[in-house]
């Protein structure tokens, strides 16, 4: 694979992290799981997202070192739930670890075609305790980066 460094407006040298996860909203949690070869067995745990109003369902891919988050949507009012009766289920976001969170943030500052979407506090034991989250789009492409909530950018 290419082994050289990302390129951005704040200077070479900056490499992306490894992917931490992958978000898939679903509309149907069971089918999704089947249609990976998955069960309900396979999910080591479930988080309600009161701000999103979405239920975050964990899987560990171990062949591959990361995460499936299943995003299932609860009402009207969650973030997916257009997505979700749209498209039933589909890859929705990926997702980095950071160590900096400002230096992340910076990758899409004054960046055409990207915008932010949010950004989030929520305890998943999955990823380590308490995580800060950052979502942009960039021109389409929806990336979350997480940090655990006790780290400090430098």
């Amino acid at each position: 694979g290419c082994r050289s460094p990302v390129r951005h407006a704040r200077g070479p040298g900056y490499r992306l992290s490894k992917i931490h996860h992958i978000g898939i909203v679903v509309s149907d949690l069971p089918e999704a799981l089947s249609s990976l070869g998955l069960t309900s067995d396979d999910v080591r745990e479930t988080v309600y997202d009161p701000v999103q109003k979405n239920k975050l369902h964990f899987v560990y891919i171990s062949a591959n070192d990361l995460w499936l988050e299943f995003v299932e949507p609860t009402s009207e009012e969650a973030s997916t739930w257009t997505f979700a009766r749209k498209f039933g289920a589909g890859l929705h976001h990926l997702g980095f670890w950071t160590e900096d969170m400002d230096v992340s943030e910076g990758l899409h500052a004054d960046r055409s075609g990207t915008f932010i979407l949010g950004r989030y506090q929520i305890d998943v034991s999955s990823f380590g305790g308490a995580i800060r989250t950052f979502f942009v789009s960039a021109k389409g492409l929806i990336v979350e980066y997480v940090t655990s909530r006790g780290s400090l950018s430098k």
